[in-house]
């Protein structure tokens, strides 16, 4: 029996490390700008590497959002861009709606060693859309101490080529805290599949850094 478990644990561990996802989901970008001339970039760190993320409103009503993220490590390194347009609607003093759609393309390689080692990468285009809610949790006018929440959830169509294309619902929730111009973000979500597809996957999505937010 000893021997048995000591088996099936050397096989799980085995196939653990014979994944090698090549499908890495970059932080969601929520801007929360709501006026016409806000704008703000993100630079944050997170389990699927650096993400720079910006976004700006030409006009009132109108967002525009430029991302970019990568990461060059021993057994994985990736790259994606991805751009979008996206409409937003204050709720109240405090709530705001948005929604962005947009397309992105990258590349990604992963290696994996082990008793089944192996190597996963391509290029692939990812199209997305993104609703969300965000609303002001803190707003001291004396010290300038802001603070703000969101949820956002990302539904993409990931296409690898052939037939490693599918499905993807990818919610985060996230908060930002500071003054009026600098603040610390945090981002945690998940990144599940919603079809039968053959690409290998991060399910994790978490990010921290700081914002730099410009109020007209």
């Amino acid at each position: 029996m000893d021997k048995l478990k000591i088996i099936t644990g050397l096989i799980v561990i085995a196939l653990f490390y014979a994944c090698a996802p090549v499908y890495f989901p970059n932080k969601v970008n929520a801007p929360m700008i709501n006026k016409a001339g806000d704008y703000n970039v993100e630079a944050t760190m997170g389990v699927t590497g650096f993400d720079v993320q910006t976004a700006y409103s030409p006009i009132e009503k109108l967002g525009v959002m430029v991302n970019f993220s990568t990461y060059d490590g021993s057994d994985h390194f990736h790259s994606f861009f991805e751009g979008g347009l996206g409409y937003y609607e204050p709720l109240g003093s405090k709530g705001l709606f948005e929604i962005y759609g947009g397309y992105g393309y990258g590349n990604s390689k992963t290696t994996t060693e082990g008793i089944f080692g192996t190597t996963n990468k391509g290029n692939y285009s990812r199209y997305f859309l993104q609703p969300s809610i965000g609303l002001i949790t803190l707003a001291d006018e004396e010290s300038g101490v802001t603070g703000s929440s969101y949820f956002a959830p990302r539904f993409c169509y990931v296409d690898f080529g052939s037939e490693n294309r599918g499905y993807f619902a990818e919610p985060v929730v996230g908060t930002r805290i500071g003054w009026r111009r600098i603040q610390a973000n945090l981002q945690m979500g998940f990144s599940v599949p919603t079809s039968e597809l053959r690409i290998d996957h991060a399910p994790f999505i978490f990010n921290f850094g700081l914002s730099y937010v410009f109020k007209k």
